[in-house]
């Protein structure tokens, strides 16, 4: 059945507003008109036609005044407030609660009056196209509508006063005035903002009225500058960052409603941004996007700051790299042995997990207090190091110098660490054999473990790979404990705080304060790893999937303890050794490239930096590769 002309289509759908069956209710207008698409086919737009059609119809339609009535009072409808001043701007004050809404909201209907202007607009489903079309209409077709379907100004009016509220009582909250401690907290531009507003509302065309707000408004940009730039300075909190831009768009907002009650000025860009603010309110990755990368870029920046002790930049560095690497190794050894003497203890899976994740967490610590290196560790904070220089957009040749450091650490760590940890793992069996009498494995055991670890014949590299993930993971754990620390202020709270100072004096305060700041970040980061991977494989083999992690340096140790073990039985072999080797070559390889990759893809995401920077950075590396691969694999010239 062929459907109706457009033109008796608007006619019927006007006719309705003054006696169809639910008179004066506009969602069937506004529902046909975004029916047409908004882009444009050939010659013209779609949906500008229809909206011309529908204005010729309501002119020569005989009962014109009455519909042209009936649409303005849908647009007065004491809703308007609502619309104006909620729309595009989030309802509650924390990131957590306003994110948990949104999710019930999508999820779950909720029962809303029907009348409501705001709750009409959320249900159109609009989208940026729409958005899009509403900003490029031509100015005479904008004003002839704004005649017709513009909400009062009293509307405006009330709208910025009920914005003005919200944000007053926000930029007052406890959090906020934090950030400017030494100041008397009355003195707040956000004391006034409620008062001036009003003022303004009462005589929106008084030129003072309008100097003081301007005034105002400034003075509360300026507050939010200067708490902007304490946080950078300091660490970032997710909800703080999140209810200062909540104040700047408000503070927008109410710029917008008060220039469009004063003069009429601003009200078409005001329509677009109540468009995309319904779009906005319907997102939730959108939400707090900003703020999570802020908090995202400070944790890429203190782990950025751990990394540039991981550089090997000259003979010196490579040396004591080297030297770390080789007590880390020997450390190393004595924590594979745990692992092994708590793996045949007849213990719960839970106690099991628990008991190797204290075991690797108290050999990382050890590592963290003596400053020792674990290799494969480093490559995730070198790489906030590396963003960091091409945000600087310093010079290219700097940067591949950075990626040679990286790599050359990443080697000399995982050759101090193997080279080490191998032969004391092998006076380890053979101290224990001296003593017990028997080697630390079975042979059926230490067999099954020397050909676990084949690079081909197992499942070595997916493995290795995973626990790179793990290392990155750690990583990012070490950097948010750093910027939650400094948020607070912790160490200096720690060494002025009144109990401590009785219960350890002064100076042993400090003390731990200092501690604090310098070991704080890498014992968290560090315990994150050990129950990584000491934890997550027992929870793994819970849910019933074999999933193991391999770290270079513990399965080098690993590896040497079980060939100590089958050293003079049958079962020994130099070929199942020699593709151990060859696996902890692998697993090394894998290690070092997932978690440098993934922490320098998360470091330039948080810096903003695009692909561009990336292309020319590789390439770069590339051509210094091809000229003198000992740049990145061997230790400096000088």
């Amino acid at each position: 059945m062929p459907s109706s002309p457009p033109n008796l289509v608007a006619r019927r759908l006007l006719d309705d507003l003054l006696d169809g069956p639910a008179p004066g209710t506009v969602e069937p207008v506004l529902a046909w008109l975004l029916e047409a698409s908004p882009l444009r086919q050939g010659l013209e737009i779609p949906r500008t036609r229809r909206l011309a059609l529908l204005d010729q119809v309501l002119s020569s339609h005989p009962r014109q005044g009455e519909l042209s009535e009936h649409l303005r009072r849908a647009w007065t409808h004491p809703s308007a407030v609502r619309l104006l001043a909620e729309t595009g701007l989030p309802v509650h004050v924390t990131l957590v609660k306003e994110a948990v809404e949104r999710v019930v909201d999508r999820l779950v209907p909720r029962l809303e009056p029907e009348d409501d202007l705001y709750v009409a607009v959320s249900h159109l489903g609009l989208k940026e196209d729409d958005a899009a079309w509403l900003e490029g209409l031509a100015p005479d077709i904008v004003a002839r509508w704004s005649s017709i379907v513009a909400p009062t100004r009293e509307a405006f009016l009330d709208a910025a006063r009920l914005v003005a509220i919200r944000m007053a009582a926000t930029g007052v909250a406890r959090e906020v005035l934090q950030l400017t401690p030494h100041r008397p907290e009355a003195s707040s531009p956000f004391f006034r903002l409620i008062a001036v507003v009003d003022a303004l509302a009462v005589a929106p065309h008084s030129e003072l009225q309008w100097k003081e707000w301007e005034s105002l408004r400034g003075a509360c940009a300026e507050d939010l500058r200067q708490a902007h730039d304490l946080l950078e300075t300091r660490g970032v909190s997710t909800d703080l960052i999140y209810r200062l831009e909540l104040i700047e768009s408000g503070l927008e907002r109410i710029d917008q409603l008060l220039a469009v009650a004063a003069g009429g000025r601003g009200g078409h860009a005001l329509t677009v941004e109540l468009v995309r603010g319904s779009l906005r309110q319907r997102g939730v990755r959108s939400l707090g996007r900003t703020s999570l990368k802020r908090l995202a870029r400070k944790v890429v920046e203190h782990t950025g700051e751990t990394g540039e002790r991981y550089l090997v930049r000259d003979r010196r560095d490579w040396a004591a790299i080297g030297v770390s690497a080789g007590w880390a190794g020997m450390l190393t050894a004595f924590t594979a042995l745990g692992k092994i003497a708590l793996g045949g203890l007849p213990l719960a899976p839970m106690v099991l997990g628990v008991s190797l994740a204290i075991d690797y967490s108290v050999s990382f610590i050890l590592l963290q207090l003596f400053h020792l290196t674990l290799a494969s560790k480093q490559p995730a904070m070198t790489a906030a190091a590396l963003a960091a220089a091409l945000e600087n957009k310093d010079d290219l040749e700097e940067q591949v110098e950075l990626v040679a450091g990286v790599t050359r650490s990443q080697v000399i760590a995982t050759i101090g660490n193997v080279l080490v940890t191998l032969p004391a793992s092998l006076a380890l069996v053979a101290a224990v054999w001296g003593i017990a009498g028997r080697p630390v494995l079975m042979e059926s055991s230490a067999l099954r473990t020397v050909r676990g670890l084949h690079p081909f014949l197992s499942l070595t590299a997916p493995y290795a790979a995973l626990t790179g993930v793990f290392l990155w993971l750690s990583s990012l754990c070490a950097g948010w404990a750093a910027n939650w620390s400094a948020y607070r202020g912790l160490p200096e709270a720690v060494a002025r705080r009144p109990g401590l100072r009785r219960a350890l004096g002064p100076m042993r305060a400090a003390r731990l304060g200092q501690f604090i700041e310098h070991h704080l970040s890498g014992i968290v980061g560090y315990v994150v790893l050990g129950f990584l991977l000491g934890f997550s494989p027992v929870a793994f083999q819970f849910m019933g999937l074999p999933i193991e992690v391999r770290h270079v340096t513990l399965n080098a140790a690993t590896l040497a303890i079980a060939a100590g073990s089958l050293y003079g039985t049958p079962a020994f072999h130099l070929s199942d050794l020699a593709w151990g080797l060859g696996g902890i070559v692998v697993m090394g390889a894998c290690n070092f490239g997932v978690s440098f990759a993934l922490a320098l893809h998360t470091a330039m995401r948080a810096r903003d930096l695009g692909r561009a920077d990336r292309t020319r950075l590789w390439g770069a590396i590339r051509r210094a590769f091809r000229e003198r691969p000992s740049r990145f694999l061997w230790r400096p010239r000088v």
